[in-house]
């Protein structure tokens, strides 16, 4: 771990490799050719939805209009990201395009992809950002490949500010937003990075203890780590971590949501530094293999990025949780010497999400207050003590596969309470316990293929709570229907959340029967607080006693095998 030096460094070295991805996203492109000037220009509008950025879009347009002779503004409604067929239309329609807002987390990212597919197609674009976000959307623009992405910075962000400062914000930024689209440069629009450390970083002491410190304060410096001491990737760990992988350097896939370009070598960085041996690093490549599932990218994405507090949660099937020790039993969420093998692992999924996934707070990661669930958390199933079969087996995988299961959860609820009737009362006690959280009357995040990932919940069944349903005659698809039956909640609680984008057009046109009924009608109706039956997931963990949790999810668990030749190798 420590070698000698040359003299005046010091006695002591410490040589460790750099955690952060060797690229970001594809080969880099340029800026679209921008016009000697706007008048006589088409000028696209395009709004993604979010509160008063169309009112200030409008009032840009007008401007615009009133500015330079001929010039004429066409209005876009989108979504988070736009759809492509949309994208398409507006570089067929127009010359220039303006693009907002970029005010919370995903959007802002979105919005920049979709900025940048306009500057792809020839058509010369500026993003309005708020401030708070220039880190979120320089970022983004690394990850989609046009770092240099033109943009205006407003003070405010469009969803807490009422629509004339929105307005006001708004107009102010129209010089610089002509001189972007005319191609004046402007300073500040500059990437503000910091420049990337070396693939190796020494550390020089005549204290072998100090080398520790050091180390860990580059790395916390840098936001490198999770807060907590990490331990030295040193080249001697990695190379054991990768013993037994053909190729190291071989690029696996990118990591969402900064496309950082995913290697055997690099996961093993993160393993080494959270203490991970071989064998369950092969669980950490497949949590990492799950984000990137074709069916969910854009949502994984999107939710890695919000400002609200989504975070992964990992449940492992199969032969290995014994292998390995993973615990599902008894408090198999949390610290401890029963969670060594869990934390470790989270950890080291943690560590590749933030080193290359670009997962940093303030940057990609936007969450306005956080969880402690972005601590990853990674439990196995408690099959010993089911009376039902695995998860992994219900999603089509052999009982003696080894998967991963990754889910994005928004909260969790301790479904605890004194005893029950009978088994069917017992279902009907565990849906008391849902909420309101989520929804699906909104395609703002995906469009109409918002449809397609319905947020639902994740219900962690304790053994007991589980044999007593079994006892009586229910498994887990009666367990589903009477959720979904019982797990029902007044329109007027179903629909609250989402009034303002109703009034703002963005609810799917089949709701809105329900958003015009009156107070007293919403609250006599019902609604079930997910869109099927099928969007409660169910598993068995914990031991002894009868409690159990739902965590509400943002879409539907993304399952992966184990790769067998990372699973077999010795630790």
């Amino acid at each position: 771990m420590t070698i000698a030096s040359d003299a005046g460094e010091g006695k002591h070295r410490l040589e460790v490799l750099n955690p952060t991805a060797d690229g970001y996203g594809t080969e880099a492109a340029g800026l679209a050719p921008r016009p000697s000037g706007l008048a006589g220009q088409t000028v696209g509008l395009l709004w993604n939805g979010k509160p008063n950025g169309d009112v200030a879009l409008r009032a840009l347009g007008a401007a615009l209009e009133s500015q330079f002779d001929g010039l004429r503004t066409r209005f876009y409604s989108g979504s988070i990201p736009c759809d492509r067929t949309l994208l398409e239309q507006v570089a067929r329609e127009c010359s220039a395009v303006v693009g907002c807002t970029a005010d919370c987390g995903s959007c802002s990212s979105w919005m920049t992809h979709d900025i940048i597919a306009m500057e792809r197609a020839g058509v010369p674009a500026v993003l309005v950002v708020s401030k708070g976000f220039e880190e979120d959307v320089e970022a983004s623009a690394r990850a989609f490949a046009l770092p240099d992405v033109a943009r205006v910075v407003v003070p405010w962000v469009y969803n807490n500010a009422t629509e004339e400062v929105s307005i006001a914000q708004t107009l102010d930024a129209l010089p610089g937003i002509v001189d972007r689209l005319e191609g004046r440069p402007h300073a500040k629009d500059a990437p503000s990075g910091a420049l990337p450390a070396p693939p190796v970083i020494s550390f020089h002491s005549d204290d072998a203890t100090d080398l520790f410190a050091q180390f860990n304060q580059y790395f916390t410096d840098r936001d490198w780590g999770d807060g907590y001491p990490l331990l030295p990737a040193t080249r001697d760990a990695v190379d054991a971590l990768c013993h037994g992988i053909a190729d190291p350097d071989e690029v696996l896939y990118t990591l969402p949501p900064g496309n950082g370009q995913v290697t055997p070598r690099k996961i093993a960085v993160a393993c080494a530094m959270a203490g991970t041996t071989a064998r369950e690093m092969a669980v950490v490549e497949a949590v990492l293999r799950a984000f990137n599932d074709p069916q969910q990218q854009v949502r994984l994405r999107t939710v890695l990025m919000s400002t609200s507090a989504h975070a992964p949660f990992v449940l492992v099937n199969g032969p290995i949780t014994r292998e390995l020790g993973i615990n599902g039993g008894r408090a198999c969420i949390g610290p401890g010497a029963q969670n060594q093998v869990n934390l470790r692992i989270g950890r080291a999924v943690t560590l590749a999400l933030k080193n290359l996934g670009a997962w940093y707070p303030g940057v990609l990661d936007m969450d306005t207050i956080g969880s402690v669930r972005k601590n990853v958390v990674v439990i196995s199933e408690n099959v010993d003590e089911s009376p039902w079969t695995p998860f992994h087996v219900d999603a089509g995988y052999g009982a003696n596969e080894n998967t991963v299961t990754l889910f994005v959860t928004l909260g969790e609820t301790d479904v605890g309470f004194q005893g029950h009737l009978d088994p069917h009362q017992l279902a009907r006690s565990i849906s008391a316990f849902d909420s309101v959280q989520g929804g699906y009357f909104s395609g703002l995040f995906g469009g109409e293929k918002a449809k397609e990932s319905p947020s639902g919940r994740l219900l962690l069944v304790a053994p007991p709570h589980a044999d007593a349903l079994a006892e009586g005659g229910i498994g887990k698809e009666e367990l589903r229907d009477l959720l979904f039956e019982y797990g029902h909640q007044p329109l007027s609680r179903v629909l609250e959340q989402w009034r303002k984008l109703h009034l703002d057009g963005k609810t799917f046109p089949e709701w809105d029967w329900a958003f015009a009924l009156d107070a007293q009608e919403q609250e006599r109706r019902t609604l079930p607080v997910v869109r099927s039956r099928d969007q409660y997931v169910l598993a068995v963990c914990g031991s002894t006693r009868g409690k159990d949790m739902f965590m509400p999810t943002a879409l539907p668990p993304v399952t992966a095998p184990l790769k067998a030749e990372w699973a077999d190798r010795s630790s």
